[in-house]
Order: C-alpha cells, then sequence, then structure tokens
C-alpha cells in the first residue's frame, strides 16, 4: 500500500504535467494586429476655489462639454465643478478623442460659474498622444458666462496641417450655435 506522502508526491507530478500541457495548447497572445487609436487629448487647469470652468471641444460641427459629454469622435473625462462635490482643492478638466479623424478640431474654455472671480487664468494644453504638443497656453477669462476659442486646428492623415492653427472664436457651448 502507498504511503500518503508517495501519493501526494505523485498528484504533485501528474498536476506539473497537467499545466505544462495546457501551456502548449493555449500558447501566448500574438501583439494585436489593430493600431490601436491616434489619440488627442485636451486638459484645462484653474486655480482652486468654487470657480468653475467648463472644457468645450468639437470635431467638426460636435460639440462635446459639460452637457454632452460623449460624441463621436471626443469624450470629455470628468465634469470639474471646482470645490463643489470634490475632496481636493485642484480644479482640471480633461477630454480626449477616439481615433484621430482628418477634419477641424476646436478647444474652449468657459467660465460657467467664475462671478466675482474674474479675471480667471486657464492652463490649456493640446497634446497627441503619440506626437508633438499641439498647443499649450493660457486663456484668460475676465468675467462670468464668457467662452474663449484657445485653438483651433486641422487634422489630415494624424498629423495636424502646419499653419492651420488659430484662436478665432467659434461657440461650442450652446450646441455650435
Amino acid at each position: 500500500m502507498l504511503k500518503i506522502d508517495t501519493l501526494f508526491n505523485l498528484l504533485g507530478v501528474l498536476l506539473f504535467f497537467i499545466v505544462t500541457l495546457l501551456a502548449q495548447v493555449n500558447p501566448a497572445a500574438e501583439a494585436d494586429p489593430l493600431d490601436p487609436p491616434g489619440n488627442l487629448v485636451a486638459s484645462i487647469a484653474w486655480p482652486a476655489g468654487r470657480i468653475d470652468v467648463d472644457l468645450w471641444v468639437a470635431h467638426g460641427d460636435e460639440p462635446v462639454g459639460y452637457s454632452q459629454k460623449s460624441g463621436r469622435v471626443w469624450s470629455l473625462l470628468r465634469d470639474d465643478l471646482g470645490t463643489a462635490n470634490d475632496n481636493t482643492p485642484l480644479n482640471f478638466e480633461s477630454a480626449f478623442t477616439r481615433g484621430l479623424p482628418d477634419g477641424e478640431y476646436v478647444v474652449n474654455v468657459k467660465c460657467y460659474g467664475c462671478a466675482g472671480a474674474v479675471p480667471v487664468p486657464v492652463s490649456v494644453e493640446v497634446r497627441l498622444a503619440e506626437g508633438p504638443m499641439v498647443f499649450r497656453g493660457v486663456v484668460s477669462l475676465v468675467k462670468d458666462k464668457q467662452e474663449r476659442t484657445a485653438i483651433r486646428f486641422r487634422v489630415r492623415d494624424g498629423k495636424v496641417v502646419v499653419g492651420s492653427e488659430s484662436s478665432v472664436f467659434k461657440p461650442l457651448s450652446n450646441g455650435g450655435k
């Protein structure tokens, strides 16, 4: 009769062979053949306090912001309301694209609730996830409900079209109207 120790040893060897066999049946996955989407990230930050600044972004005529958080291209990650419903003094919002289709991109900031706190300096950064910085600067909001365009530019074949950048105002927060 086999001793219990010998039985456990045989069971361990059998388990080792089963695991080894399963590793051969299910080989490691190959690299994903699809290229990851070309992503564009827009971020804003403003001084601590009860100030509510909104990030508005658009591809073509499809604005995305606090009242329309996602579209075909852009998605707003978070609507920061200043110190309301927030455990930190940091104020920032970010949006990103899924893919990088050709067309015009617009990045705006709006002073949603800034009464008494103006002027509000808003740091804006727009960058390609794989590539150079598109824009970095400060937009000053000088009155409540004011909306300003930080940057407009065109993308073709996944790259910013040189010379297409401007800050000509294009309203986005009222559905682009």
